[in-house]
């Protein structure tokens, strides 16, 4: 059996068991090597030990240690969720398990299906088994909820913590657990409009939230700078830290407000907008329309859709939108964004809105091309 050496927590036999709990809460228990009995005591194998952990094994563990030993290697580590469930739950359970989760850098937020409610922190238990690079398992505790859009979460395994970490496209973001709406999904989205803003253009990220759109333009764009407005007094203050650890202090300006009360203060100011609301984006098409400038831009609107004609709709409210503005406009680009359900797609309407007519009655055109 192939052994490694590494650092492990050796305690009395009779603390194992709430060493082991302690451990796991904490997020350092070794995924990869096996506990190890010495005489009377037993040794835990560990991937780190923060200074706040030592000082919690010397108050609840009297007489533990840290040491370096020689551990065995874990034979046969499951390699799937549900492999790692065999055992633990019955067969039927294991079919209703979703597989599929979002991941903010080391956190896991995962769904769990009404009837399997009770297993949520057994099935969190098992993911980190199977992923070393997860010490967080959080659940979907609701929808988003509210103005602010908070994506309520509850903890369920490994160690608890109020800051997600995550990394994209060269950029780092602080995310505040079940305070704040962020979507990891549309990473790519993030990445395709990057390449389409040309030198010395003025953004407006709207429902910026802690600023995953604009920060990810600031660093692969030459945009002359962005203005990023949020609601979410929580989600403000994260996207103040990510423009400072981001170094695009000066690039993004993160304001505090309503789309729709500060339309009319940055009207006609910006060549292109960002409209990534996760649902009711239509009640706001003809405000952020009243951001693009009168000589023309650009708007990127998101939308939730039925599979079956994931265009006919959005488009008929992109239509809309712009006659009642008083716009005409040309579809750029339509297409699916991802899944969501079987019977619904997000997708994406990158519109132009034309330069304002001087004299001429409001209309519209659709583009014929996809």
């Amino acid at each position: 059996m192939a052994t490694k050496s590494g650092e492990g927590i050796s305690v009395e036999k009779r603390f194992a068991q709430k060493l082991h709990a302690f451990l796991l809460k904490e997020g350092i228990l070794s995924k990869t090597l096996r506990p190890l009995g010495k005489g009377e005591r037993i040794v835990f194998p560990v991937e780190k030990i923060p200074q706040k952990t030592s000082a919690g094994l010397a108050k609840n563990f009297p007489g533990s240690k840290i040491v370096r030993e020689n551990f065995n290697a874990r034979d046969g580590a499951p390699k799937s969720l549900r492999e790692a469930l065999k055992g633990r739950l019955l067969e039927k359970e294991i079919a209703l398990v979703q597989t599929s989760y979002d991941t903010l850098g080391d956190v896991a937020i995962i769904e769990v299906p009404d009837a399997l409610k009770g297993k949520s922190k057994l099935i969190g238990e098992a993911l980190l088994a199977t992923k070393n690079s997860i010490d967080s398992v959080y659940e979907k505790a609701g929808p988003h909820k509210g103005v602010f859009r908070e994506e309520p979460v509850k903890f369920v395994a490994g160690m608890r913590k109020k800051f997600a970490t995550y990394k994209e496209h060269g950029c780092t973001f602080q995310i505040s657990l079940g305070k704040v709406f962020f979507s990891p999904r549309l990473s790519t989205e993030r990445l395709r409009i990057s390449k389409k803003i040309m030198p010395g253009e003025k953004v407006a990220a709207l429902f910026a939230g802690v600023g995953p759109f604009p920060i990810v333009f600031a660093r692969n764009s030459k945009m002359q700078n962005a203005v990023a407005i949020e609601l979410n007094p929580k989600a403000v203050e994260d996207m103040r830290q990510n423009i400072v650890r981001n170094k695009v202090q000066g690039k993004v300006e993160p304001v505090q407000g309503d789309v729709k009360l500060l339309a009319k203060k940055y009207a006609g100011e910006f060549d292109r907008a960002v409209l990534p609301l996760p649902k009711g984006g239509e009640d706001f098409l003809v405000d952020t329309i009243k951001y693009i400038r009168p000589e023309g831009g650009v708007v990127h609107f998101y939308q939730f859709s039925d599979r079956a004609s994931p265009f006919k709709k959005p488009l008929e409210q992109v239509a809309g939108a712009c006659k009642i503005a008083g716009r005409k406009f040309r579809v750029l680009v339509k297409k699916k964004v991802r899944e969501f359900s079987p019977s619904t797609v997000q997708v994406v309407i990158d519109f132009k809105v034309l330069a304002a007519p001087a004299i001429e009655q409001s209309g519209f055109f659709l583009e014929k091309k996809n």
